[in-house]
């Protein structure tokens, strides 16, 4: 009785932990199609140019968080 018990809770357990990773496996391949889709339809401006008041922005940023150590020396967009 207890050794059927213990089977059908395993059983359950491998059944449920498959679920999960399909499912998240699921959400991740359509996260990125989405991604992909909405780039190609409606890429970002081409707009490179920062600033002057976000050079400045970011250079204080940088310089509070490395206490001084830091130098800003390129900064680029990521896509």
């Amino acid at each position: 009785m207890m050794n059927s018990d213990l089977s059908t809770a395993f059983s359950l357990l491998g059944i449920g932990m498959i679920t999960v990773f399909v499912v998240l496996l699921l959400v991740v391949i359509t996260g990125n199609l989405l991604i992909r889709v909405v780039n190609r339809l409606a890429p970002a401006p081409a707009d490179d140019s920062l600033e002057k008041a976000q050079v400045a922005a970011i250079t204080a940023a940088v310089n509070i968080f490395t206490e001084g150590k830091g130098q800003v020396t390129r900064i680029e967009k990521l896509n």
